[in-house]
Parts: C-alpha cells; structure tokens; sequence
C-alpha cells in the first residue's frame, strides 16, 4: 500500500502500466459484410468455410445470416455497408426471393449493395424482368457454389460494389452520365447496345460519338478482336479484325489498351478496355483531343471502366439465361419453349406456308436407360439427334422437347415419312455399340388444324402421336380433325362427370341374375349410369373410359359399392338374405393401393354382409402379376367376399395361375351367348368355358341371355346361373323391388 505521505512528496513514483498492444487492430483491414440469405443452415456453413481467411480486393470478409425473407429485410434496416447479398430465391414461397429483391430496392432504397440469387430448384431460373429491374448482380444453382465459382462471383460483386460506391464521390457529370446515360442490358439488338456503349464513352468525354467498337470473345485466340459497330467513316470497317483492318493509329492504341488497361490516347482519340467476367472485353474507341480528359482521374475512370463492365456483365448473364431458356443443355438443340414461339409466329392468318410438325418418340427409352444406364440413354440422345441433323436440311427447325421425344418443323415436302423414315433403318453408333432404335411418329400438317395458334398445332401433334403409341410402336400416324373433336369430347365428358359425382346425376341400377334350373333370384348386378342435367343418358361405353383414363374411376368406383351395399342391406331387411351383389372393379380400382382398405370401410360404415358381395375383375386383370394379384384376391377372400372374373373368354388365360387363383364363379361374356348354335352348341366357346369352370370347380354364369333358346342350350351344357334382358333389364331400385314381387308371384304360380 502506498502512504499518503509518499503521494503528496513524490509524484515521480506514479506509474502508469502499457496499454495492451493495438498493432494488429491497426493492421487488419476493413472488412467487406457479405449477408447470407437461406433457410439451409449448411448453406452458411459451406459458404463461410469455402471462403474463410480469402482476401478480396485486399480485406477480408464478414458475414451475416439471416434465414428467411423477413429476417434478412431487418437485418438490413438496421446494420450499414452490407456489400453483397447471397440470397436464396425459394424460401417460404417460391418467389420469396424475389419478393426481398423488391422490398431492399424499392422499400428499403438500397441501391448499391450487389446481389446474387442462387436456387436449389432444378429448372428454376427468375425471369429476366427481374434481372433487368433490380440489378441483379449474378445467379447460379447452388450446385454450381464451387468455391471456385463463390470467389468468381463474390469478386465480382465486390468489384462493382466498389466502383458504385466510388461513384459517391466522383465528379458530378460522371454521375450525371452513369445515371442518365446507362444502357439497357436487356436490349436484345446487339448493335444498339454497342452503341449505348459508345455513346457513354463519348459522353464521358463530351465529344461526338464517331468512333468503333471492337469485340473479342472468349472463345476468340488471344489478341484477337473484330470490330462489330462503327460510326461515320468508320462504318466501313465492320466485320474486320482490328488488327488487319486499315485503322493505323486507332487500332494500335486500342490493342494498347487490351494489353495495358486504362485508357490509351493517340493523335487521332482515346480508348478504353471494358472487360467481362467471362475473359472477353470489348474495345472502346473515339476521336478526341487529350486535353478533353483533364478532369478525368484514375479513380473516376476505373468508375466508368466497372460500370460498363457491370452493364457488359449483365448482359451477359441474361444471354444465358436466355439461352438455356430457349435450348436443351444436353444437346444444344432448341427445346419446347424455343418450337412453342416459333409455331406461334408461323401460325399467323397471313402465313401462307405448307408447313409439317413431326414428333419423334424412342421407344422405350426409360428401358434402354434402367439397362444401360444414364450414359448411355444421354449418348443415345447425342447420336440420334446428331443424325437427325445431318440428314435435315438448314431449312428445317430440329428440336428435342422432353426427355425422348424430338420436334421436326418445316416444309412439307421435306418433313414426311420418305424423309424421316430412312433415318431409323440403319443402327446407330452408341458407346461402340451398334443399336437399332425404334420410333413413333406422330406428323400433322399445320393447315390441317382448325384451332388457331402455336399450342393448338403442338397439342394436334401430341394427339397423333398418342394415337399411334396406344395402338402399336414402331408404327406413325397423321393428325386428322376428328382427333380434336375425340379430345374435346373427353374433356366435356371429364368435366361432367366431375359435377355429376357432386350431384345426382349418377346413379345405379340393378340386372338380376338367375339360376337356370328353377329360375329363382339368386343375385344382382349393379351397373353404374349418368343422366346430365338436360335429362340425356351418357352410355357407360363413353364414360367408363374416360374415368380410367383420369384416374375418377376410383372415385367412381367408391360410389357404386356404397350404392350397392345400400340397397344390398335394403333387400336382406326385406327378407331376400339369400341375394348377392355383384360389382365391377376396374383395372385402374383394382390395381390402386388404398382399394383394399376403402372396400372394408365401405363395408363396416354400411353395415353390409359382406358374404353376399362378389367383386367381378376382368380376366386381363387375373393374369397380370401374380403374386400381387394372388396376394390381393386371398385378402379379398378373408373377408368373405365373393369374386368373379368377368367377360371370360375375351382374353389370354394361363390355366396353370387360374387354377391358383381363388375365384367363385367364371362370367361367359355377351358375345359367346350371341354365338350360340343347336347344331355345335357343346364345342362352342360358351361351352368350353363351361367344362372349364367344372374342371376348376367354380361355377359358370353367362351374361346377355336374351332368348329361350339360348337359356336351354347354356343349361343342357351345364351352366348354372344367368343374366340378361330374357330375365330383366338393368333397373333402379323402385322397378326393382316391383320386379321381384312380380318375379316370386310367377314362380309361386
């Protein structure tokens, strides 16, 4: 402790300790504050790891995260100087993105700070107003976030967040002319564009815009570099490379300023690189005296430099946004998009050409890609669309517009079945195997389409094509108007049959069944019908189909057994225990994996016996796969559930699984009744099914009885049951019940 006495004498005796050591704090540089958008917290992860310790224009980086849109807008209010954005456009929504982009330009007024979108979405891509209206800086997938490809781009923002900032305190005519003078990226006239360019150099100067610019891609060899706009005198050298060109002193000082940077000045004016971040630039050149850019620094040039390079950028990436908007990456071919606008712009009333639409369809291309793998369907691909474009004239658009199938437009003399056929007769070439590839050809002539428009034509090639795949592969079939009129139908049909579920425009009638010993009732079948509400009856034949092939028919299905067993629980009240019910179960039905458990709560919630439901299934359905189908029909069975196989006969039946098969009864279809002879009624079909369903044990029923005669013949041969209008006609419930009172009043009698 130290006394007061040694305080007051001696004040050389205070001390003070050394502060601790600042030198590093002075030291490191300024950070760049780089925000991280995304509701992936590996994306923050990856990002910070892939660019921890870099330095970028000499500091190194700091970053933020926010993990939603709302997150990241507060995190903007309140922190200054963010730099850069990575920012995620699927997050709560799928523009949710996007949506940020607006609030931070418009809402916010942040203008300078750079902005790179990135989506995990595949095909995803923002639309190219977006890119145009908020300045957006890049856009990649993420799985395009190497680290080489985040140093590319966070470089690149930084760059321009750099100039813009700078533009703060340039001179003010820079500003004027980077803020009234930009040029529109999204211009799609290259050459208008080169000249928004030049005009901006001129204008920096304040001298007239007589000059050229020279362009060197960056796929061009080094130094290399035509000139692709001149004005005044210079016009005449467009299409020339620089170097050959007789520019003299112009074309020396602008490879100057490609070798050098900055800006360059001969006798004769000044010029100026603007470079890309995809290696090529472009060379700026107009007439001026020196002393036009005594204002101009270095600072303010380097400003002007990076805006143009941002607006050269920019464009850039809307190209290939463009691009890949309008062709297949695979092949480099024009894809759907690129053929739906280009009919569209063939299909005008004015247009007076004999155009053809072609599409090619390889069969069975998921077979040859499960067996020989991606590879080798992708080559498979490069081959054949190779081939289709040696064997077409210029004059014919190729494209390939979804995963196998290829679009052909053009003439109709040179898009025919004479031109495309031969090209699929040899083998192709395929990872040095020879393949042969078959193709379905669906073709329609463009003026053969009544509906106008480019769609109305893809769809009409679309409809041929499904005809000839429904019916054979390999084979090709024309579009006719008749198509049209068939798909229409469809869909007025779907959509009625939607609403008519939702009413009471469906409803079920009942066709008696009956043993042709005595006579006697011993079941139903329930037949499903739709009146609309014009009081017109639609034929099952149109309905059914159109039912399996949307996927309504189980819906559809649904609401035939709860009528059924309804009106089966009816009759067991009556006293008529001893009746089934008979169903139909559509493929589509049979085959959908809820069936099962939507047949047993249809049953338990009806109070039905289900001893006294039979399931009829086609015989094409009992011969697909045959452990599921046994699986399902044993499940079937436990319940006590009846089943049948309908239209026998109709199809391929392998007697060895039939034998497996645990069915109650075989239905003789309408058409072997029909057939029916006194003279070989035992050798018939109807007669074979009958010995058949004897040797299997199952009894036989015949469907379409409608004559005497025939009920004799099928009951000399055997059979035990039957339907049709000799017995009744299908009928609603009240006639129904009138005809069994009638029915057991006869058999009294």
């Amino acid at each position: 402790m130290v006394s007061d006495q040694h305080n007051e004498h001696d004040a050389s005796f205070i001390e003070f300790c050394d502060e601790e050591p600042v030198i590093a704090a002075l030291e490191e540089p300024a950070r760049w504050r780089i925000l991280i958008v995304d509701d992936d917290e590996s994306v923050h992860r990856s990002v910070a790891f892939a660019l921890r310790d870099m330095l970028f224009l000499d500091r190194k980086l700091e970053f933020l995260d926010a993990y939603s849109a709302h997150e990241a807008l507060g995190i903007l209010r309140r922190e200054p100087d963010i730099a850069a954005i990575l920012l995620d456009v699927v997050m709560e929504s799928e523009h949710a993105g996007l949506a940020v982009v607006k609030k931070i330009r418009d809402e916010l007024g942040i203008a300078d700070t750079r902005i790179i979108l990135h989506t995990g979405q595949p095909g995803f891509a923002p639309e190219i107003s977006a890119i145009c209206d908020y300045d957006i800086n890049d856009y990649r997938t993420k799985s395009e976030l190497t680290r080489n490809h985040l140093c590319t781009c966070i470089a690149a923002a930084l760059r321009a967040y750099r100039q813009i900032r700078r533009i703060d305190t340039s001179r003010h005519h820079l500003r004027r002319i980077i803020q009234t003078g930009s040029v529109s990226i999204g211009e799609v006239d290259e050459q208008k564009f080169y000249q928004g360019v030049l005009g901006l150099f001129a204008g920096l100067l304040d001298v007239a815009t007589i000059g050229f610019v020279a362009v060197h891609r960056s796929q061009d060899p080094v130094g290399k570099a035509d000139v692709s706009l001149g004005t005044s005198h210079y016009a005449q050298w467009v299409g020339h490379d620089l170097g050959q060109a007789g520019l003299a002193d112009a074309a020396g000082v602008c490879l100057r300023a490609a070798q050098s940077g900055g800006m360059q000045w001969c006798a004769l004016g000044a010029a100026l690189k603007v470079s890309a971040q995809d290696g090529g630039y472009l060379l700026l050149f107009v007439e001026a005296q020196q002393s036009a850019a005594e204002w101009l620094d270095d600072t303010v040039i380097e400003t002007f430099v990076g805006h143009l390079g941002s607006c050269l950028d920019n464009r850039l990436l809307l190209q290939r946004l463009n691009h890949d908007a309008h062709f297949d990456r695979l092949l480099g071919l024009p894809n759907r998009r690129y053929l739906s606008e280009l009919l569209e712009a063939r299909c005008t009333p004015r247009s007076e050409q004999a155009l053809t639409l072609a599409l090619i369809d390889i069969d069975d291309f998921g077979g040859f890609n499960e067996a020989l793998g991606q590879a080798f369907g992708d080559a498979l691909l490069k081959g054949l669309g190779a081939r289709l474009r040696a064997g077409l004239p210029q004059v014919v658009t190729l494209a390939r517009i979804s995963a196998d199938i290829f679009a052909v437009l053009g003439p109709n003399e040179r898009v025919c079945p004479e031109t495309l056929l031969p090209m699929f007769a040899l083998p192709l070439s395929v990872l040095g195997e020879e393949t042969m590839v078959s193709v379905s050809l669906g073709l329609t002539r463009l003026a053969d389409v009544e509906s106008e428009g480019g769609a109305a034509v893809l769809e009409a090639a679309f409809q041929a094509l499904r005809a000839v795949k429904s019916q054979q592969r390999g084979q090709l079939g024309w579009y006719t108007p008749e198509m049209s009129r068939r798909t229409h139908e469809r869909v007025t049909l779907l959509a009625g049959l939607r609403q008519a579920l939702r009413s009471t425009g469906l409803f079920v009638v009942y066709q008696p069944q009956v043993a042709l010993d005595d006579g006697r009732l011993i079941g139903l079948e329930a037949l499903v019908r739709w009146r609309t509400e014009a009081g017109d009856f639609i034929g099952p034949d149109r309905f059914i189909p159109v039912a399996e092939q949307s996927g309504l028919i189980c819906e559809l299905g649904c609401f035939v057994l709860r009528e059924a067993l309804t009106v089966l629980t009816t009759l067991r009240e009556s006293g008529l225990d001893a009746v089934r019910m008979a169903v139909n179960v559509s493929a589509v039905q049979f085959r959908d994996p809820d069936f099962l458990s939507e047949l047993g709560d249809i049953i338990r919630s009806v109070g039905a016996d289900s001893s006294k439901l039979e399931l009829e299934i086609t015989e094409s359905v009992a011969m697909e796969d045959a452990a599921y189908v046994r699986a399902s029909l044993d499940t079937i069975r436990q319940h006590g559930i009846q089943l049948a196989i309908d239209d026998f006969g109709t199809g391929y039946s392998s007697l060895a699984q039939l034998k497996q098969l645990s069915v109650d009864r075989l239905k003789i279809d309408r058409a072997f009744v029909k057939d029916l002879d006194e003279a070989a009624f035992e050798a018939s079909i109807a007669g074979v099914i009958v010995q058949l369903g004897h040797k299997l044990g199952v009894e036989v029923i015949a469907e379409g009885v409608e004559t005497l005669e025939q009920a004799a013949l099928l009951r000399r041969m055997g059979c035990q049951e039957a339907q049709g209008y000799l017995f009744g006609r299908p009928m609603p419930l009240p006639d129904l019940l009138g005809w069994i009172r009638q029915h057991q009043a006869g058999r009294l009698h």
